[in-house]
This record gives structure tokens, C-alpha cells and sequence, in this order.
């Protein structure tokens, strides 16, 4: 079935119960309204039917919105009950459950972290149902949700086709386990886009996906298309996804946060020329106790001093002391060198760094500083 032939099957309902001033569109906000939503049009941005009775999904429609928008239409109070009880019986009959991508987002991430921490970052919560009569098909290959989810797939390419980038992203969520490629294809690809400087590729339909045509090639494209549409709208979560894969530059934009790994925004930086998104996220490492960071900030990012008397002082506290020489025996190739195995040795390791001094005032500034790092790194690692 499709979104029209659902609005018409509702539609020949309401005028059996001899409600016949009523049109399609109309019957299309009334549908959204029963769904809890003020207008089609959010709907469509928002949510799409899914191929389940709506009855499975245990909500029931929301009367009093659908009495509200007949009113808007000008019908007459009796006339707006009739339609709410007509279209509440319509649903609960022959309905579609309403499914917002949100949801569909938080159980499609469910099902591929499945041992993933209940306690992490707050997602929304996740309908019973989705799970049970959507997320649980999945495992049955490509073919079954293609079959069984025509109503919810042409939502979805519909929300997206408008701009949606939580329907582009849901999209790719659904065709990711059917779009599984080796890390450095990802790479490759990744490597590909910057030579291009478009972080953007051709959308494939579904219409193209249905006909066979491709294959596996196709499902992947699509998947791809899906994630960088959702990148390029805005969606955090799209943005994260193809700056860890693709390399794209699109994340450095984002505010510092703890979902994001700050080595690989470092190198992100590095790998697209952006020296001062370098040197924010060496600066978020160094606050959490890398002492690398501290270095490199040091000695080839142009820290001040001091801000560097306050990463030396910081060293000293985690018992990494930046001021002192840390020489080691190596093997020519770099590893560490082996008195049982023997062989030439090499002097490995780095110099303690020299700082010039500050005056009296801002030393006992940047130990106070220092010292207030050093407490924030043990409540969060438990170093005591």
C-alpha cells in the first residue's frame, strides 16, 4: 500500500459514516492530527507510517487534535466529533501506526549496539513495538524489509527528498546492515570525496534499489548517500558518523563534546589544514591529562608560557614531569630495545622541556589552575 491509497481507504471511511464535505488533503491533516501532530506538513518532517497495525502500537489516536483541526475547517462541532469517532474507529481497524524518526533512529541504534551501556547518553525511549515488529525483521536480509515496509520506506525517502536529515539519517540506519564494507574501502572512499572537495554523491532511489539493478553496489551507494545527506543537514549524530569513516571535515564544526573522541578530532584538524581546530582539540586532551598533548602543544603549537607553565605543572601532579629528560634505549626500527635479544642500541625518548620563568604572582596563578585540572582528572578517572 501506499501513502495515498492509506489517505484514500480513510478517506472512503469518513464518507461511508456520511461525512462527505471532507477532502483528501483534509483527510491528510486529520491522519496527522490523530498521530499528535498540529499539521501534515510536521508529520511528514517528522514521521512516516510504518507497515504495522496501529493498534500494535497501544497509542490511541489523539481525538481531541482531530476534533480541533475539523473545527479549523469549518465543520460544525457535531460534525468534528463524528469525524474523530469515525477516524478513531478507521484507525483502530484498518490503521497504520505513526512512527517518528527519532524513534526509528533510537531502536535502529539499539539493534546495532546492542551490549551498549542502558546508563550512556539519553536517547529517546524506544516503542515496544518498533522493536518487535520492525527492528526484529531485520535480521531476515534486505529483501524482507523491502517487502514488508513499502508504507514506512516511502515516508521516509519522501521526509528525506523535503530535507529531513533525521530521515536521511534513519534511511541509512536501516541500510547499513545490508552496506557493510572493509574500514579501508570506508578510507578509500573517505580519500575519494576530499580529492573531489564534495562531501556529497549522487542519490539513489528506492525505485532503483526495488528494481534489483546493481545489487550490492546500489544498497551502498544508497546507504552513503543517505549518511553524507544527513551530515550535510546538520544531524550531529550523521556528522560524527562520516567524520569517523569518510573523514569528513563537516564534525570540526561542531561544539566539544564528550561523545566525541578528541585524537581522532586532532588528526581531523590535521588532516584538513585547520591548525587552530588542531590546537582546540590538543587543548580539550590536554585538560583531561594527556601528556602528549601537553607537549606538542608546547613545543610546536605556540602555546604562551603560560598556559605552558600550567600543562608543566599538570605534568608534574600526574607524575609525567614535562622538564625531564626521558631517554630510552631503542632498536634502529624505533622499538624498544631488548637486552636479550641484543644487537646495536640507539638513545630513543625526548628532552625535558626548558620554560623560562614566570613572575611570582602568576606562578602561584597557573599552580591553582593546574591544581584544579588535576582535581577534575581525578573525579572523572577515580585516581584516588
Amino acid at each position: 500500500m501506499t501513502i495515498k491509497q492509506y489517505a484514500f481507504h480513510a478517506h472512503a471511511h469518513l464518507r461511508a459514516q456520511g461525512l462527505l464535505s471532507l477532502t483528501r488533503s483534509q483527510v491528510h491533516e486529520l491522519l496527522a492530527a490523530a498521530a499528535g501532530f498540529a499539521t501534515h506538513a510536521a508529520f511528514q518532517h517528522q514521521a512516516a507510517w510504518c507497515d504495522v497495525p496501529w493498534r500494535a502500537a497501544a497509542v490511541p489516536p489523539d481525538e481531541d487534535r482531530v476534533i480541533q483541526r475539523c473545527l479549523q475547517f469549518r465543520l460544525s462541532p457535531e460534525e468534528s466529533a463524528r469525524t474523530a469517532q469515525g477516524l478513531a474507529g478507521f484507525v483502530a481497524s484498518s490503521g497504520y501506526a505513526p512512527l517518528r524518526f527519532e524513534e526509528l533512529i533510537a531502536a535502529l541504534e539499539d539493534y546495532e549496539d546492542e551490549w551498549a551501556d542502558a546508563d550512556e547518553a539519553e536517547a529517546p525511549a524506544v516503542p515496544t513495538w518498533v522493536s518487535a515488529a520492525l527492528i526484529s525483521r531485520m535480521d531476515h536480509g534486505l529483501e524482507t524489509l523491502l517487502e514488508e515496509f513499502p508504507l514506512l520506506l516511502e515516508g521516509l525517502e519522501a521526509a528525506a527528498a523535503r530535507g529531513a536529515a533525521a530521515a536521511h539519517l534513519a534511511t541509512a540506519y536501516l541500510f547499513e546492515p545490508y552496506a557493510c564494507l572493509p574500514e579501508e574501502e570506508d578510507r578509500r572512499f573517505g580519500r575519494e570525496l576530499r580529492w573531489r572537495a564534495q562531501w556529497s554523491v549522487e542519490p539513489v532511489s528506492l525505485a532503483e534499489i526495488t528494481a534489483g539493478g546493481g545489487g550490492f553496489v546500489r544498497v551502498v551507494a544508497k546507504h552513503r548517500y543517505h549518511l553524507l545527506a544527513a551530515a550535510r543537514g546538520g544531524d550531529r549524530r550523521a556528522m560524527l558518523v562520516t567524520a569517523e569513516r569518510y573523514g569528513d571535515p563537516s564534525a570540526l564544526e561542531l561544539e566539544p563534546s564528550d561523545e566525541m573522541d578528541p585524537y581522532d578530532m586532532a588528526d581531523l584538524a590535521a588532516a584538513h589544514g585547520r591548525p587552530e581546530l588542531g590546537y582546540q582539540w590538543l587543548t580539550v586532551l590536554a585538560c583531561v591529562g594527556d601528556v602528549s598533548a601537553m607537549r606538542e602543544l608546547i613545543e610546536h603549537r605556540g602555546e604562551t608560557l603560560v598556559r605552558a607553565w600550567v600543562w608543566m605543572h599538570l605534568s608534574r601532579m600526574l607524575g609525567q614531569d614535562l622538564s625531564q629528560d626521558r631517554h630510552e634505549a631503542i632498536n634502529e626500527d624505533g622499538t624498544l630495545y631488548d637486552d636479550d635479544v641484543g644487537g646495536p642500541a640507539y638513545v630513543g625518548g625526548v628532552d625535558g622541556i626548558e620554560l623560562a620563568p614566570l613572575a611570582a604572582e602568576e606562578t602561584v596563578r597557573v599552580k591553582e589552575e593546574a591544581a584544579q585540572l588535576f582535581a577534575a582528572i581525578e573525579k572523572r578517572y577515580h585516581l584516588t
